[in-house]
């Protein structure tokens, strides 16, 4: 029998030759939404939502989880005007290079 230990917090930045600072996306929606029936079902519609390009630490997008930290993300589109009362992230992701792209 064979066992694995997954390794974690394998990012070290004194010794990575990955940039530090990352440029990554996020996307936004309203948390005011359209009502809408249709087919006698009832669907929400987000009133707007937008595309923000940022640019951050690596260690807040690639946390030991394997995830990214929303929180701070949204601490800083907070400072850009982006309220908290008024959006929420969808989805954030890294902007790759097209000269480092795999495909």
């Amino acid at each position: 029998m064979t066992t694995f230990k997954p390794i974690h917090n394998t990012y070290d930045p004194n010794r990575d030759d990955r940039p530090k600072l990352v440029s990554i996306g996020v996307s936004l929606i309203t948390y005011e939404v359209h009502h809408i029936i249709q087919n006698d079902r009832h669907i929400e519609i987000p009133v707007k939502d937008e595309v923000v390009y940022l640019i951050v630490p690596r260690e807040i997008l690639h946390l030991p989880c394997g995830g990214a930290s929303y929180d701070i993300i949204a601490d800083l589109l907070e400072a850009q005007g982006y309220l908290r009362k008024h959006w929420s992230i969808m989805s954030v992701w890294e902007c790759i290079p097209e000269d480092q792209h795999p495909f």
